[in-house]
């Protein structure tokens, strides 16, 4: 019955067909072995294994490599040239002939379209982008793969500003690649966001080393991009690759095209904040010097201005003295009786200003300019 079924098969499809899958799970032994899914519209699940035998294997890899610049890996959508094989002993297989590379990039670039229209819709695409760049940084979260090599490009460059105690840097590790890289980064984004909460960031920092196009396939995820693009301090990638977006860099406050240069970036500013400090400071004094010079000048001159007023009111004052002198030394008795003034005295020589004091028959004495006279009060 199992070669009946193996000739039915080969009758019924008697040359190779393109198929299109995903890669389930591979096994690597000098042949490829491919474990290959496929979602029915109605929402059921084909599966079929398929054999990328070694006589093709260099050949197609090095085409799929040059294409994208990754390897066949767990995940990916593939098209591949198939010829259908029914064996009694291993039963229904696949054996793959040819492959296209393109498809695989066409369909992340399908998938990457439709990730970015759904963050334009729901307003959150430029969310972060819109925040202004940091102007100096002294406290930064970094998010990486544990031990990548791009973190210690990264590190080379801005471990003497933690050393220097200028930059505190906050690690947090992640899973960039494969079906656990989503939840993985997604976990690590949040983490970043309870150290911001604790004390504010100036930037989280996501750095990768170098990668194919398929590698990096793995970071366009909506969960990963919506977190990123919501993230309350500005966000600096530096994913090592100039040419092709991944959905990261698209939602990032800052793009850079890898860890190094993210590095670079961070230590330049630091060190342009720390120059305008210099300068600011060095304004500063210029500017309270000037205002100490400007302050002893104000203070001559305000005494200068006080010793005029000073002499111009001692001037009034004389002035004032000598008029009153005038007229006193002008009141004084001989001078008054010159003017036809009279002195009365009363018999004891006493000064008799009023009439009421006086009683008929009281002497008295006028005293003129001249001499004096005697009389008698008679009323």
């Amino acid at each position: 019955m199992l070669a009946y079924v193996g000739q039915v098969i080969a009758r019924g499809v008697p040359g190779a067909v393109w198929v299109r899958a995903e890669i389930a799970s591979l096994t690597d032994r000098r042949h490829l072995y491919l474990d290959l899914v496929q979602l029915g519209e109605g929402g059921e699940v084909a599966k079929c294994r398929a054999t990328l035998w070694a006589r093709e294997r260099a050949v197609l890899e090095g085409k799929f490599r040059r294409a994208t610049g990754g390897h066949l890996t767990a995940g990916l959508k593939v098209l591949l040239f198939c010829q259908p094989e029914f064996h009694p002993q291993y039963g229904f297989s696949l054996n793959v002939l040819d492959l296209s590379p393109e498809f695989t990039l066409g369909d992340a670039a399908l998938r990457l379209d439709a990730l970015r229209a759904q963050l334009i819709a729901e307003g959150s695409y430029g969310l972060n982008r819109q925040l202004p760049p940091p102007t100096d940084f002294g406290r930064v979260a970094v998010l990486s793969p544990d031990g990548a090599a791009g973190l210690g490009d990264f590190r080379r460059e801005t471990d003497p500003l933690e050393a220097a105690g200028v930059t505190q840097f906050v690690y947090l590790e992640a899973t960039f690649q494969g079906h656990a890289a989503a939840a993985s980064l997604g976990a690590a984004i949040a983490q970043a966001r309870a150290v911001h909460a604790e004390a504010p960031l100036d930037a989280l920092v996501v750095i990768r080393g170098g990668g194919a196009v398929t590698d990096l396939a793995w970071l366009n995820d909506l969960e990963v991009a919506r977190a990123l693009a919501t993230f309350p301090a500005p966000v600096i990638t530096g994913l090592g690759h100039a040419r092709d977006d991944t959905l990261p860099d698209e939602v990032a406050c800052v793009r850079t095209d890898t860890p190094s240069k993210a590095a670079a970036l961070i230590v330049r500013t630091v060190a342009a904040a720390a120059a305008q400090a210099q300068e600011d400071a060095r304004t500063i004094r210029t500017h309270a010097a000037q205002v100490l010079v400007d302050a002893a000048a104000a203070a001559e001159w305000a005494h200068d201005r006080a010793g005029i007023a000073a002499r111009r009111a001692a001037d009034r004052a004389a002035l004032e003295v000598d008029a009153l002198m005038r007229q006193a030394l002008g009141l004084t008795p001989g001078r008054t009786l010159a003017r036809g003034y009279a002195l009365v005295r009363g018999a004891g020589g006493e000064v008799v200003t009023r009439a009421a004091a006086l009683r008929p028959g009281t002497p008295l004495r006028l005293e003129f300019a001249d001499g004096e006279v005697t009389a008698e009060v008679t009323v």
